[in-house]
């Protein structure tokens, strides 16, 4: 399951400028990370470079490395996603 789903297509589709087509593959693929992986995708474990590395980790055995590779660009997008979500949280606490 992706947490913030709605957050991540909106977020995605004012930020990225990708296809219809691209966004729901790039759902699609979040979406069999978190199967694969056995988690949640949420903004308490996918928030930093850091965390995309030890779901890729998780991946290694599972996937090939070109698909781990496919798999990490969708992954820093949504990372993206929570560190904007973040930055204008904190400056609206301001």
């Amino acid at each position: 399951m992706i947490k913030n789903e709605r957050k991540y297509v909106e977020w995605i589709e004012k930020n990225e400028g990708i296809s219809k087509h691209e966004m729901a593959s790039a759902i699609k693929s979040l979406k069999s990370i978190s199967i694969l992986i056995g988690e949640d995708l949420s903004e308490k474990n996918l928030f930093n470079d850091n965390c995309i590395e030890i779901i890729s980790k998780k991946l290694r055995g599972l996937k090939n490395e070109k698909s781990i590779s496919n798999y990490k660009v969708v992954l820093r997008h949504y990372v993206n996603m929570v560190e904007n979500l973040r930055a204008t949280t904190s400056a609206n606490t301001k």
